[in-house]
């Protein structure tokens, strides 16, 4: 059953059991309840006019009270209107009892109530109070009170529409609310407006549903974010895998042709085993650089805040590589050269920016420009401008004709982690035929 059926039947049951109690009221109690009333007031005026102590004005008392009051012995008192035997008489007289009578409205029109009590030893009291002027009403009401309950609750059903509507129409709102929010839509909010308990609950309803709302953004975004991370292990250990298994696969066919006899001079022999050492080589520095990554993620990672001259690691890294790239040629420009963080995490992000520049540089010409804690290097480079936004990825080759023997792909990983962990602003970017590498930042930039 809807509320809004609800609040109509309770209404206009309401309303009938009120109207009904007071028809049953009128119609059975009143009367008795009346002459209870008209009872007492006559006593508490009857002792007043028998006290002689107290003087009381007759035609007075009579105004106030509606009554009619006279003095009489018991012999002039008429049987038909006051119909009071021997006995209550005698009553009266000698016990000085009161006496209540309500004439026969067989034989008086008009019904009253008496009162009789005596006032001295020879004369009675006699007050008389008429029950016609307000029985007679009520009777009249009676005879039309199925008329007014009728008129009644039709406006009481009316009125019940009103406040049904009034009550169940914010009622309905949050139970849509409700229910759209269960069914994890977050398009409809409770729009009533009122200062009362409906109201309160109301904007409580809109509370919860805007942080339902943001913690199930919050869900959503850590489920794409586990899917995301579940994906990047997948492709994280088939690289690893990839990487491995080549070398692998070199230094096995080689020992094998060794063992086997295939190497039969000494120059021959020796290119074998050089080539095994350098892949052997290739594969410890792959698994430290990857120990060292992992570590950085996890933050297993100290850092050693210092101060100092980036310019000794810059030089230092240059003449490393000069012995192995003989042909490169590198321009320096130090405008700046005091630096703000780990001295040992700074010398592993310029070996790692130099190597990349040497390994991947289109010509033999390498730009380095420093300042107070900011650094770039230019080389010419033809990668495309959307692509070079994926440099920072472990294991990417922006180039997959380049050989594997250039890199893992993981140097530009180590460069990214370890200038997030220092708070450093870092990036890429093409200018013409240049890629061009930078970081900044640091507590004195």
């Amino acid at each position: 059953m809807k509320i809004k059926t609800k609040i109509l039947l309770f209404t206009s049951l309401i309303i009938t059991i009120v109207l009904v109690s007071i028809l049953f009221f009128n119609r059975f109690i009143f009367e008795k309840y009346y002459l209870n009333v008209k009872k007492k007031n006559l006593l508490t005026v009857a002792e007043k006019l028998v006290n002689p102590s107290i003087y009381i004005d007759f035609a007075k008392a009579e105004e106030e009270n509606n009554i009619k009051i006279f003095l009489t012995k018991h012999e002039f008192l008429d049987e038909y209107n006051f119909p009071l035997n021997k006995k209550e008489i005698n009553d009266i007289l000698v016990n000085k009892n009161v006496v209540y009578k309500i004439t026969n409205e067989d034989f008086s029109p008009d019904r009253k109530l008496l009162l009789v009590t005596r006032y001295d030893k020879e004369l009675l009291l006699v007050m008389v109070a008429s029950l016609s002027s307000v029985i007679e009403p009520v009777e009249a009401i009676n005879g039309i009170y199925v008329q007014i309950i009728l008129i009644a609750l039709v406006l009481g059903c009316f009125l019940s529409l009103i406040l049904s509507k009034i009550l169940s129409n914010p009622i309905i709102s949050m139970m849509n609310t409700a229910k759209k929010v269960a069914e994890m839509d977050f398009s409809e909010n409770f729009n009533f407006q009122s200062n009362d308990e409906i109201g309160e609950l109301g904007r409580n309803l809109n509370i919860m549903e805007m942080n339902l709302k943001r913690n199930f953004e919050i869900l959503k975004k850590d489920i794409e974010l586990e899917k995301e991370n579940e994906k990047m292990r997948k492709e994280f250990i088939s690289n690893v895998s990839h990487e491995l298994k080549t070398p692998i696969a070199i230094i096995n066919n080689y020992a094998e042709g060794l063992k086997e006899g295939i190497a039969d001079d000494e120059e021959s022999r020796n290119f074998y085993l050089d080539t095994i050492l350098e892949e052997t080589t290739n594969m410890n520095n792959f698994v430290n650089s990857l120990l060292f990554l992992s570590r950085s993620e996890r933050n297993f990672l100290e850092f050693n805040i210092t101060t100092f001259d980036i310019r000794e690691i810059i030089k230092t890294e240059i003449q490393r590589l000069q012995k192995i790239y003989s042909n490169k040629k590198f321009k320096t420009t130090f405008k700046g050269h005091r630096f703000t963080g780990d001295k040992e995490k700074f010398s592993i992000i310029i070996k790692n920016f130099l190597e990349n520049a040497c390994k991947y540089s289109e010509d033999d010409n390498i730009e380095i420009f420093t300042d107070t804690n900011s650094f770039v290097i230019k080389n010419k480079s033809s990668l495309p401008e959307e692509n070079i936004k994926n440099l920072w990825i472990p294991f990417y080759r922006a180039d997959t004709a380049r050989e594997r023997k250039n890199g893992t792909g993981l140097g530009l990983a180590i460069v990214k982690d370890l200038l997030e962990k220092q708070k450093f602003d870092f990036g890429v970017y093409k200018e013409g035929e240049l890629i061009i590498f930078w970081f900044k930042g640091g507590e004195n930039c």
